[in-house]
């Protein structure tokens, strides 16, 4: 009987190229598919193919590469801080929330930080141009001064919460930017390199016209930092409330690093993490393997209580998904984010960018 050949892992050209070798010395044959291609030419990366019989002993080596490659090189340990983007909306004071319980539990910095639009001198008729720099510089001291009382009171009531730890408190920061919020809230990021950005998000009622332009979407988007999204709807009661995280897998490389940074950030709140995949009937099988090998690989940074694994079956990804989620009783969806061209993006939206605008559970979102 011939035997069948099956998809270790789907991976970046350079490192298919390095578990290939690594297999090798094993002992074990693979071939690799789209190797031909230069890096970066297909949205989906150079799979690795080997024979089915292999699996157990290619999980081994392929879970050995991802350790040694995301393994904490000898370095200080950086202080956690969590950055807070806030509108002073209902949403954002419920992200005010979890960020402050987040912070008391990680014992991170929270930096607190507003953008308010910062006008530009559009195309007009020569004939307005004066009445239109008149009205200018009210303008903007109008919309300066508004942003600093929403600040005061933002700052306010998250010093309150703070003298009630006593000994204990937060250092607590902020920063009131001129400019377009996505913009700059990325831009901040990748200087203050925040172990997590926490944002709130409109009810699932708004306009779909209204959603597409959501900043926390175009954060999610383009950040390198994790993004923790919570929904205007989300009610919540303690970050205790928070017991299963379950992180939705496609078995890409991608997936370790972010178990790297959950063993960091969601570990000390004591979750549960499950692994779950949204699998078609066909490959449910193999699919259940490739899931139970990702459980062990969490189990090495969790406690082994607190780690499971759910196969999905279901043909629509979206709707197993979903009922998966409200059936479980799952409190924070994760995903990681993978870079799409602009083509797929129009015609397929990213997976949390769609969940973003139809979900009422929390989602913490990695960029690949």
């Amino acid at each position: 009987m011939e035997e069948k050949i099956v998809t270790l892992v789907v991976l970046s050209f350079e490192k298919a190229h390095i578990l290939k070798t690594m297999l090798e010395v094993e002992g074990i044959s693979s071939f690799l598919e789209n190797a031909n291609l230069i890096q970066g030419a297909v949205s989906q990366g150079v799979k690795v193919k080997i024979e089915e019989s292999s699996l157990e002993k290619a999980m081994e080596v392929l879970e050995s590469m991802m350790h040694e490659e995301f393994a904490m090189p000898d370095s200080p340990p950086v202080p956690p801080r969590i950055l807070l983007p806030v509108d002073f909306s209902s949403y954002s004071n419920k992200a005010a929330d979890i960020a402050f319980d987040w912070a008391n539990v990680l014992r991170a910095e929270l930096m607190v930080m507003h953008t308010y639009f910062n006008p530009i001198i559009s195309t007009m008729p020569f004939s307005d141009t004066f009445a239109y720099e008149m009205n200018m510089e009210e303008l903007v001291v109008e919309l300066e001064d508004k942003a600093k009382d929403g600040m005061e009171k933002m700052l306010a009531y998250l010093n309150e919460k703070n003298d009630k730890l006593g000994s204990n408190k937060l250092v607590i920061k902020s920063e009131l930017i001129k400019g377009i919020a996505e913009d700059e809230i990325v831009k901040y990021s990748k200087q203050y390199q925040p172990s997590v950005v926490i944002m709130g998000t409109r009810g699932k009622d708004q306009k779909v016209a209204d959603l597409i332009g959501s900043v926390t979407a175009e954060v999610m988007e383009r950040s390198k930092s994790p993004v923790f999204a919570v929904p205007e709807d989300f009610n919540y009661q303690g970050i205790d409330s928070l017991k299963h995280l379950s992180y939705a897998t496609d078995f890409m490389d991608g997936d370790f690093k972010a178990i790297e940074i959950l063993e960091k950030i969601v570990k000390p709140l004591g979750v549960t993490i499950i692994c779950a995949h949204v699998s078609s009937k066909n490959s449910s099988q193999w699919d259940a393997v490739r899931l139970q090998g990702l459980k062990e690989h969490f189990k090495k940074y969790y406690d082994e209580k607190n780690v499971d694994s759910y196969l999905i079956e279901h043909e629509d990804f979206y709707l197993g998904l979903e009922s998966y989620v409200h059936e479980q009783g799952v409190d924070v969806l994760s995903f990681t984010r993978r870079k799409r061209g602009l083509i797929s993006k129009l015609v397929n939206p990213n997976i949390a960018k769609k969940m973003l605008f139809h979900s009422t559970t929390p989602l913490l979102v990695f960029n690949d």
